[in-house]
């Protein structure tokens, strides 16, 4: 049974992954206009918002998988100390800054945006990450090592593959975006070696 002190932090959790997906949202407007929206002109206004819609789903994508990761990994979690809170705060505060680099890929798209963006996203992996290798090594979760190091597998995932995408944004940013959808089938190897039967 997980503490109240545990549940608060959980709840806490949610509350900030929430909210930073509603700032993503907030993030497409149409632009300003002097003269009223005829069908026309909001047809295209709507079209070349695109890179806007792109960079919003693939965000709202990756931290819905960072919270049902969170959530997941304090079901094995049952106790806390001091330092996992301040991972856990550091993990929001780079949760917190992923409208602005969503917002910079879609207004951009190029070297430094791509970057950027891929830089945010691998941090986010390692500190959530190192939350897991604490947890389980000051005694703090519940459950097999087994079992956590194959959820650690899981959530290092995407660290992997945003980090691969770094080196190829220097020669080509639209391939290192292209290059962000191996993480669909990293995380179905990554999911079905979790199931591995144990020897």
């Amino acid at each position: 049974m997980k503490s109240n002190e545990n549940d608060r932090l959980i709840t806490f959790s949610d509350g900030v992954i929430a909210i930073t997906i509603t700032l993503m949202a907030f993030e497409i407007r149409l632009p300003d206009s002097t003269v009223p929206w005829t069908d026309p002109t909001l047809w295209q206004a709507l079209l070349d918002l695109s890179p806007q819609y792109r960079a919003y789903l693939l965000s709202f994508l990756v931290i819905g998988v960072f919270w049902l990761g969170h959530r997941s990994k304090f079901t094995h979690i049952t106790r806390h100390s001091q330092a996992l809170v301040w991972l856990n705060m550091l993990f929001l505060c780079e949760i917190g800054f992923m409208p602005f680099a969503t917002d910079v890929l879609a207004q951009s798209g190029e070297r430094l945006a791509t970057i950027l963006y891929a830089g945010t996203v691998a941090t986010i992996s390692l500190t959530s990450g190192a939350m897991t290798f604490y947890a389980m090594r000051a005694g703090l979760a519940e459950t097999q090592h087994d079992a956590m190091m194959k959820a650690m597998l899981s959530i290092l995932t995407p660290a992997l593959v945003f980090c691969l995408s770094i080196p190829i944004a220097l020669f080509d940013p639209r391939l290192a975006q292209l290059s962000w959808l191996l993480l669909i089938p990293a995380n179905i190897l990554a999911g079905r070696f979790g199931r591995q039967p144990q020897s």
